[in-house]
């Protein structure tokens, strides 16, 4: 909670509510080029799939009784789940794996100056972490769905999976720049529940329009914040660890 309320107060700074604007705008034009490019083709496969073939005497039954309409609005339904979320979950990725670099470096210069970088610089890490968070998201998104007709489920399931996606895109990229390797599997080792806790206060943020448009920058400033006073404690635990790769580090430069 810490950690969320100084993400609140950093979000104010003019920088990071103009880093607001580009992971949204970025996924929201993409998403509405594909839209325009698959609704129809999507709608259409979802009509014949569900109305004639899985569902078909079901249909033939509720179209009997004055339900035809459903063929049309079922689909368009089921098309604007799969479409609206993939927006927010395009605008975490963007965000983790492109803008959390600049998130940490405000971070660093404003709240936890002294940290060395002691992690790596490439991207590739975090690359290859959203395509494997990416990839589990959609399948149990997908499979989830049928859950969504019990109402609780209809809010719980898709918030759970919001959270894991957050936290797991979201703690790397928050340490593999100032944490080494061997700090970092054991911060995320000792604190995964606490990092799947933060995902899950700020991915509710979801249900309450407009505040979904902060979800993802505010996201990264609340991992930042946790993952860098995780990684200032234990090198004040163990400064031993942190001087000597520092030390290394300076010598190959």
């Amino acid at each position: 909670m810490k950690a969320f309320g100084r993400a609140v107060l950093s979000q104010l700074h003019p920088k990071m509510l103009a880093l607001l604007l580009l992971p949204f705008v970025v996924s929201i034009l993409f998403w509405i080029a594909t839209a325009w490019l698959v609704w129809t083709p999507l709608t259409d496969w979802l009509g014949v799939a569900l109305f004639d073939g899985w569902f078909g005497r079901a249909y033939t039954w509720a179209e009997g009784i004055g339900l035809g309409g459903i063929r049309d609005w079922i689909p368009a339904l089921i098309a604007l789940l799969l479409v609206v979320p993939a927006a927010w979950v395009t605008a975490t990725i963007l965000v983790a794996v492109f803008a959390m670099p600049l998130v940490m470096r405000f971070l660093i210069a404003r709240n936890y100056p002294g940290i060395a970088a002691l992690g790596t610089m490439s991207p590739v890490p975090g690359v290859l972490n959203a395509i494997v968070a990416l990839l589990v998201f959609a399948i149990g998104y997908l499979v989830s769905l049928p859950l969504w007709l019990i109402p609780p489920l209809a809010l719980i399931v898709p918030w759970l999976w919001w959270s894991w996606l957050t936290a797991r895109v979201m703690r790397l990229d928050s340490l593999v720049e100032y944490a080494g390797a061997d700090e970092r599997r054991l911060l995320v080792k000792e604190n995964r529940r606490e990092y799947l806790l933060l995902g899950m206060v700020v991915s509710a943020l979801n249900y309450v329009p407009p505040l979904f448009l902060v979800t993802p920058v505010l996201s990264a400033l609340a991992y930042g914040h946790y993952s860098l006073a995780l990684l200032r404690d234990r090198r004040l635990q163990s400064p031993s660890i942190g001087d000597a790769r520092a030390d290394k580090r300076a010598i190959k430069s």
